[in-house]
């Protein structure tokens, strides 16, 4: 089939270049539809994403609220920015000096020799410290509630309690309690 310039012509700029551009525009357009459809997915997982980020801040704001959370969390980052030897020994002064010697007394503060049991398994930086105490058991126990709610960084990684025989006849005798704390420091990341 020969055909002539005319209808050459013709058949080019009436069927084909008008059918390639109707193609490339509806290529055009559904190319940039599947652009808009996986934008606007994206802006809605964004945006469930934010509104759960949102409640979970809502309700955690109201966790801190309650009981004076946020303050003592503060207190507690305050401790953790400070040495953790001054703040123990300070925090342990200032229990011991609310109970007589004949009560309870401090005998030893020292680095504890053995490697912490849960402490040496992380990469967590801490302290271990051994603590020795002469005195009652309901005494210690106080101690020991007032230091863990001073200190929420220390652990009891062991704890020994022997009996002191009696210094004088008709006395009663002490208890000695050796105590090795873990305390974990603030992570430098």
């Amino acid at each position: 089939m020969n055909l002539n310039p005319h209808s050459k012509a013709i058949a080019i700029f009436s069927i084909a270049l008008p059918s390639i551009v109707i193609l490339a525009l509806f290529g055009a357009v559904m190319h940039g539809r599947g652009k808009l459809q996986q934008a606007y997915s994206e802006k809605e997982e964004n945006f469930r994403t934010f509104q759960t980020a949102k409640t979970q801040v809502s309700e955690l704001r109201a966790q801190l609220e309650k009981d004076n959370r946020r303050d003592k969390i503060i207190y507690w980052n305050s401790k953790l920015d400070r040495d953790f030897i001054q703040t123990l020994s300070a925090t342990l002064n200032k229990i011991l000096a609310k109970y007589d010697d004949s009560v309870l007394k401090q005998t030893e503060m020292s680095k504890a020799t053995a490697a912490a049991a849960i402490g040496s398994r992380t990469d967590q930086p801490h302290y271990t410290i051994q603590l020795s105490f002469e005195g009652g058991f309901k005494p210690m126990q106080m101690l020991m509630a007032e230091l863990e709610s001073e200190m929420p960084n220390l652990v009891i990684e062991r704890m020994n309690i022997k009996p002191l025989p009696a210094k004088r006849a008709g006395e009663v005798g002490m208890l000695q309690f050796d105590i090795v704390y873990m305390g974990w420091n603030k992570s430098e990341a």
